[in-house]
């Protein structure tokens, strides 16, 4: 396993998964993003190289945009009585 497969496979895929996650048992929008982006910065600067960042970043603003779907349809979900 190289670094482009930890870059583009398996650490999309755990973001989408914890963004849902986290944001169901938090309940808060900003966290998962906020943790999304600490996680990426660290590997930026540990396993792949300063040209990373930019995907930081947008990793950062899927999480957010997830977060925000996520605790949106919860929302409808309890308001609808189910």
């Amino acid at each position: 396993m190289d670094e482009l497969d930890i870059a583009f496979g398996i650490l999309p895929l755990s973001i989408i998964l914890f963004s849902i996650a986290g944001t169901c048992v938090c309940k808060n929008v900003y966290l998962m993003p906020m943790l999304s982006f600490i996680i990426s910065l660290v590997l930026t600067f540990t396993i792949f190289n300063a040209s990373f960042l930019g995907w930081a970043v947008v990793y950062s603003l899927f999480s957010l945009a997830l977060s925000y779907i996520t605790l949106s349809v919860a929302r409808k979900k309890k308001a609808s009585g189910k």
